[in-house]
């Protein structure tokens, strides 16, 4: 992701994206909480693919903070 405009405003910009994206792990997580609390029989694989949907959400949470503090470390040079 290329983080344009003002380097507030881009800053601002991942932070919300941050947010998003973890709004959209911790609704997943939910899903699968429930899931867990009411056993569904699923394809064979699903669950997995859910398993790594979650993965992936973790590393791009992951990696956008690190874009975050590394523009923000930026800034303060």
């Amino acid at each position: 992701m290329e983080l344009v405009g003002s380097p507030t405003g881009a800053g601002q910009e991942a932070r919300d994206t941050v947010a998003k994206i973890e709004q959209k792990a911790l609704q997943l997580s939910a899903l699968l909480r429930e899931l867990d609390n009411r056993p569904v029989m699923f394809e064979p694989g699903l669950r997995d693919e859910l398993d790594a949907v979650l993965e992936q959400l973790g590393c791009r949470i992951a990696a956008t903070r690190a874009l975050e503090q590394r523009q923000a470390s930026l800034l303060a040079d």
